[in-house]
């Protein structure tokens, strides 16, 4: 079992590492391979197939109007509708009682003996120093303002580190600024310090944005009510979302959707990106009284189409059913019994002193609009923690039993048009028995991976690297090789 004291001896190495590597004039490390004909499922917060820093429309969504700010991550077939993919999984033995109090139900969870001490071979604090220093050169060298990593084998962390800063420097406003005015160089001020302002550095468990890794964490909470007997998989909702949001349903069909739809993104609903990101509502209600009075684009059931509206909903639903604020039930249920404190939802401009900047435009207000679906912050290491307890070989506490964890990453009754990816039930999942979730807005990249060999890790990432956001596992790939690092 590697010591307690191995991040300290790392940090230090890693400074080490990388000014020799400075030193020598080192080029930097090898840029991430190219991506592969079918590469892995990214979420994409802001939009379809686009980089989360660029500016472009999207029209295709009925009900939305294209806004420049309706931006997003690219490469992303999460966008793209898939009539073989129907998320009708069939109905696993969801409970018929309805309990009428979420108060009233223990979380439905398996609680085994302690975690033993990892099998894997002990990892010299020089081998994790220059992983260290790989992923550095690739994230906060190539761009980044911050990233963080943490790596769990068997379910017990091995390893975790931070780089960059918290809070960038302000650049001082040009002399020929105007004031009052909102161009570039004065909007990107918006989340940073004072004008010209030095910036500080990240501190081990300082939380990041992680985007649509919301999602996984939702799904969770979903799932135990589910297990409750309080909501169940393939009853239709459709109206009773409605009136949660203060409307009626245009579309009749909309009448039929069902919670395993919401998750697993074949509701129907269009993405609304622009109205998510482009700054015209002030919440989900706001948006989903939108979709509710322009119809599907869809049938429920019938196509596949990732759409935040599906997650934020069924944050507003877990409200409905347990009759208090989605946050709370998701302490008490998940992150609790897990042992961790000080996730939370953020808005676009509040960061704790505790949590790193993710420099936004003025004017944004997206993290507030997403909710369940996107607005978490954590570090990696709750990641790690959160996903690895939907994984059965792992020791510990599991929010889920096996058969409902094993239906999240499961795929849907039509093969996937490609076999190497697809859309579970609130979680991305893999061809090689891999499953996570990835996450992007405005300035952040994140994602959470746990793979058969018992590796579980999670890379957060302050700023524009990498291109997209899947390659943040090839930069963990390729970071572990050339540390000489390995798992087993």
């Amino acid at each position: 079992m590697l010591g307690t004291d191995r991040r300290t001896v790392a940090a230090a190495l890693t400074v080490t590492v990388l000014a020799l590597l400075a030193a020598c004039g080192a080029d930097r490390l090898p840029p991430v391979a190219a991506r592969p004909t079918n590469p892995p499922i990214v979420t994409t917060d802001e939009g379809p197939g686009r980089r989360a820093d660029t500016a472009d429309a999207d029209a295709a969504d009925p009900g939305d109007t294209a806004d420049p700010d309706d931006t997003g991550d690219g490469g992303d077939p999460d966008q793209t509708p898939r009539p073989d993919d129907t998320g009708d999984l069939g109905d696993r033995g969801a409970p018929d009682a309805t309990v009428p109090s979420d108060d009233t139900v223990a979380p439905t969870a398996t609680t085994d003996d302690p975690a033993p001490e990892t099998s894997v071979e002990t990892i010299s604090a020089e081998a994790w120093a220059a992983f260290d220093a790989a992923l550095s050169t690739r994230l906060v060298g190539a761009g980044d303002q911050a990233a963080a990593v943490a790596v769990a084998v068997d379910g017990q962390i091995v390893h975790t580190a931070d780089f960059g800063e918290r809070v960038p420097p302000a650049p001082a406003p040009p002399a020929s600024t105007v004031p009052g005015s909102t161009d570039a160089a004065a909007t990107s001020i918006a989340a940073g310090g004072a004008d010209g302002a030095d910036g500080e550095p990240i501190e081990p468990g300082d939380r990041f944005r992680i985007a649509s890794i919301s999602k996984v964490i939702t799904a969770t909470v979903v799932l135990q009510l589910v297990e409750a007997g309080q909501i169940k998989l393939d009853d239709p909702l459709g109206d009773r979302l409605a009136a949660i949001v203060g409307t009626t349903v245009s579309d009749p069909a909309a009448s039929a959707i069902t919670v395993r739809q919401l998750l697993s993104h074949t509701s129907g609903f269009a993405s609304y990106q622009g109205t998510f990101f482009g700054g015209r509502v002030d919440s989900c209600q706001s948006v989903a009284q939108q979709a509710f009075g322009t119809g599907l684009a869809a049938a429920p059931g019938t196509a596949y189409r990732y759409s935040n509206l599906n997650f934020c909903l069924l944050g507003l639903l877990v409200e409905d059913v347990a009759g208090r604020p989605y946050q709370d039930v998701v302490e008490d249920r998940l992150l609790e019994p897990l042992g961790i404190d000080g996730m939370r939802l953020a808005g676009t401009f509040d960061p704790d002193p505790a949590e790193v900047v993710h420099v936004s435009g003025a004017g944004r207000n997206y993290m507030e609009v997403l909710g369940a679906a996107g607005a978490w912050v954590a570090t990696p290491s709750d990641l790690v923690k959160i996903l690895g307890s939907l994984d059965p070989r792992t020791r510990g506490f599991h929010p889920l039993s096996p058969p409902m964890a094993e239906l999240m990453r499961q795929p849907p009754p039509s093969p996937p048009s490609d076999p190497e990816h697809w859309y579970g039930l609130g979680t991305m999942a893999f061809g090689d028995g891999s499953f996570g979730h990835t996450g992007t807005v405005e300035q952040t990249h994140a994602m959470v991976l746990d793979r058969p060999d018992g590796v579980t890790w999670s890379i957060l990432v302050s700023g524009p690297v990498p291109w997209e956001t899947g390659d943040l596992r090839g930069v963990f790939d390729r970071s572990v090789a050339e540390a000489g690092i390995t798992f087993g």
